[in-house]
């Protein structure tokens, strides 16, 4: 991905709806440069995947988005592909992924295998309460708890998000310090939650996160991405106004037993929008 690339990327990303602007690729490109795959045709970008690294543990291969035009000629299958060998010379351990179940078909071709699912649930807008204080993010605790919850680091990309969003944290603490966050990403036209983590698990403790992130939202929708196996935080959403938009599954490839949904994820925030 070059800077230069930058206009025809959001251009196409725009037809898909995901209100990327510069910032996010611009943040994508610092994370791993030679990760971020574009397909030119005539020096034209018509493709686009990032793989980036949560150091040797984990890589996710995001954004997969090829033009309509250029749709069932191979093109997103070969970005995949080069993807995961990026991946295989730096020596990354295991190599996920999100697809909704119309993509599913493509990956297993590619030896990709499901691992989990999850979905994509969204709330229109509401008036919620408004946060008049503001507090310092607690961020060395909030490393701590996400590097135990997800079972990787995701330092370098929080720090990245803190300096990109530093009034967009919620969090909530016990005696023994921080025990769940989650942050609130914006794009051109909507907000996400996620990444977002709790070690406690209950409706109170995920009802209070929650609200919290909603407290920080100006650009509505508001969209989440929850395991499905969550029952507790899927719940907990619907209940509060969130709406099931769309299903898709979590997969994987090279040493697939390693990637596992951790019991304490609230909602994904890997780098894809979609």
């Amino acid at each position: 991905m070059r800077t230069t690339d930058f206009k025809a990327l959001i251009k196409l990303t725009n037809e898909e709806r995901w209100g990327f602007g510069v910032r996010d690729l611009r943040r994508m490109r610092a994370l791993e440069p030679r990760g971020c795959l574009v397909a030119a045709l005539d020096g034209r970008p018509i493709g686009l995947t990032t793989a980036i690294s949560y150091g040797k543990r984990l890589g996710w291969i995001g954004n997969v988005v090829v033009a309509r035009a250029h749709r069932s000629t191979g093109i997103g299958s070969s970005l995949v592909r080069t993807a995961v060998r990026h991946f295989l010379r730096s020596r990354v351990r295991s190599i996920a992924l999100y697809s909704y179940l119309e993509n599913k078909s493509m990956y297993i071709r590619l030896g990709f295998r499901t691992a989990g699912s999850f979905l994509r649930v969204a709330m229109s807008q509401r008036s919620p309460k408004r946060f008049t204080k503001r507090r310092e993010v607690p961020f060395s605790e909030i490393l701590k708890v996400d590097r135990h919850a997800f079972g990787a680091d995701r330092s370098t990309l929080l720090r990245r998000l803190l300096n990109e969003f530093p009034r967009n944290w919620a969090w909530i603490a016990d005696g023994s310090g921080v025990s769940g966050y989650a942050l609130l990403k914006e794009y051109q036209d909507s907000s996400e939650i996620g990444p977002s983590v709790s070690e406690r698990m209950n409706q109170e403790a995920v009802t209070k996160l929650l609200e919290s992130a909603l407290a920080l939202a100006r650009r509505w929708p508001v969209e989440m991405s929850v395991p499905e196996s969550h029952q507790t935080v899927l719940e907990t959403a619907i209940r509060m106004g969130f709406r099931v938009e769309r299903k898709g599954i979590v997969m994987n490839i090279a040493n697939p037993d390693r990637m596992k949904i951790g019991p304490a994820i609230v909602a994904f925030g890997f780098l894809d929008k979609g």
